[in-house]
């Protein structure tokens, strides 16, 4: 059997390049930090998810967010589970660590348990030789045709061969890929608990015309921290499939997360797939004309999703995104040109004052949101819930009720809406409740 040490090359932000030998694992020192979020494929976070690497456990926020520091070095599996009306959830995807170095965006895709099924299978060149620490991406499309945004990753270990657990069924687009080779895809449908072998051969990369991608949405939230733990919780989750979303200031590079509450700025572009796509280099910088540097590598040649995590509240950020195809950075015209700059604007957060009677709701002013709106639900709102009433939209910092009838004794849960900027900057209140 024909063996190829291959070296795999992964960028991270602006800092020079790190060849790994093939000898992968978690081996390395302890410094690495990174921030993820975990979604199920309908593209919605999974709050009080528990999420684990390298010995480490931690829960995501309502965001889905969730944040380590000193992983090691190399490849790092990350595993997630959590649960939603009882039904157990489940993925997990793996990274290369950088020592010393920040990571965002590794997100977990989760699905039923009961459901996921494996993929495996190896990887060669086109001389039949099998290649180790290949990348092997699988990315979920959802009935309506359209890509999750962002894949489960495994690598190959020093027989070429790799096992993909937790994928979740359905239509699946997969990619073996590696930096220096074109990669090779393949297009299956998986059923329940079921293991499908698919081989790949990686042949000669290229350099075609690149693209920057288009971004097709751009939104910032900002959300209450404590929502895993109190009666906040969900309140996000909801907000986001509502809206239909897929989606002293630090250095450009800060990956820090706030403990007092969570900001993030969610990314979507059309779908992009080509047999020399590497990634997508990310660009920020302060303001809506100053310069933009390199902050993240996003190594996933199946993605049409990135959200930076851990960025400052009340301010103005620009992001510019570019393609980068197998051959980076060792060959010119291997990154496209910038995308467009996209102009973001962060709010704060959105604190509620005590119902009184009316019922009449109010909340501070200070978050920076232009327009509100009141949602009041039956239930506690979550994921997919549906709400009884929602208001119009108002200027004001309170807003009395005039809908239905409601129950007299019962409790009612309700949050509000923040917006501004044209509803693309939200922040949203903690999770309120009261008793006409």
């Amino acid at each position: 059997m024909k063996h190829r040490l291959n070296w795999f090359v992964i960028g991270l932000l602006g800092a020079s390049l790190l060849a790994l030998s093939g000898c992968g694992g978690e081996t390395g020192t302890k410094t690495s930090t990174v921030t993820g979020t975990v979604l199920g494929t309908n593209f919605q976070p999974m709050r009080d998810a528990v999420v684990s690497a390298s010995g480490q456990q931690t829960r995501t926020s309502t965001t889905g967010a969730f944040f380590f520091e000193d992983l090691p070095d190399g490849d790092v599996e990350f595993r997630a589970e959590g649960y939603v009306n009882n039904t157990r959830y489940i993925g997990r995807t793996t990274i290369f660590n950088i020592p010393d170095a920040q990571q965002n965006n590794v997100n977990v895709i989760v699905a039923p348990a009961s459901e996921v099924g494996i993929i495996r299978g190896v990887v060669r060149d086109r001389e039949g030789f099998l290649l180790q620490n290949a990348s092997v991406f699988a990315l979920y499309i959802d009935p309506d045709n359209d890509a999750v945004g962002s894949s489960i990753r495994a690598v190959t270990d020093s027989n070429g061969r790799y096992v993909m657990r937790d994928v979740p069924p359905g239509t699946i687009e997969v990619s073996a890929a590696g930096r220096g080779y074109r990669s090779d895809f393949a297009s299956i449908t998986l059923g329940n608990w079921q293991d499908r072998t698919i081989d790949f051969t990686l042949t000669d990369p290229g350099l075609p015309n690149l693209n920057p991608p288009n971004i097709t949405s751009a939104v910032t939230w900002v959300s209450h921290p404590d929502a895993t733990r109190g009666p906040e919780s969900g309140a996000l989750a909801w907000a986001k499939n509502h809206f239909g979303d897929k989606s002293g200031q630090p250095t450009a590079t800060s990956r820090s997360l706030r403990t007092d509450m969570i900001v993030e700025a969610d990314f979507v572009w059309d779908y992009m797939q080509f047999p020399d796509l590497l990634g997508f280099n990310v660009y920020r910088g302060f303001g809506t004309n100053g310069s933009v540097s390199a902050i993240d590598l996003s190594f996933d040649p199946l993605a049409n999703y990135y959200v930076d995590i851990g960025i400052q509240p009340d301010s103005t950020y620009s992001y510019a995104f570019s393609t980068v195809a197998t051959l980076y950075p060792d060959y010119n015209n291997s990154e496209s040109q910038l995308s467009n700059r996209i102009v973001v604007d962060t709010l704060n957060l959105l604190r509620i004052n005590p119902v009184t009677s009316g019922p009449r709701f109010s909340w501070q002013g200070g978050s920076g949101a232009a327009q509100y709106q009141v949602y009041i639900f039956d239930g506690f709102p979550s994921r997919g819930a549906n709400f009884i009433f929602e208001s119009n939209t108002t200027s004001a910092l309170s807003y009395t009720y005039n809908g239905p009838n409601l129950q007299s004794g019962r409790t009612y849960y309700y949050i509000v809406l923040g917006t501004a900027f044209g509803g693309d900057s939200r922040t949203i209140s903690q999770v309120g409740t009261f008793v006409p």
